[in-house]
């Protein structure tokens, strides 16, 4: 076989295990970020947090989630 294949093998290996390095720490960020929504809508620490402070994140760490899951090929449930 030729090296150049070898080269080209390693390659795309290479490739594959960074798109899967990415998609498994993609699922951690999903995972942080569904724990940030539940402790900002369910611990109640979160009430000291200023109304409007309190909804902005809670929007934002929602559009997170939506973005990520899309990323991820997840189906909306």
């Amino acid at each position: 076989m030729s090296r150049a294949f070898v080269k080209e093998d390693d390659g795309e290996r290479g490739n594959l295990v960074s798109d899967i390095l990415h998609r498994e720490a993609k699922i951690e960020w999903l995972k942080i970020q569904e724990k940030k929504l539940d402790k900002l809508l369910n611990d109640p620490q979160s009430k000291k947090i200023k109304p409007e402070t309190l909804e902005r994140w809670i929007k934002e760490t929602r559009e997170d989630i939506e973005k990520t899951r899309k990323e991820l090929g997840y189906d909306d449930q």
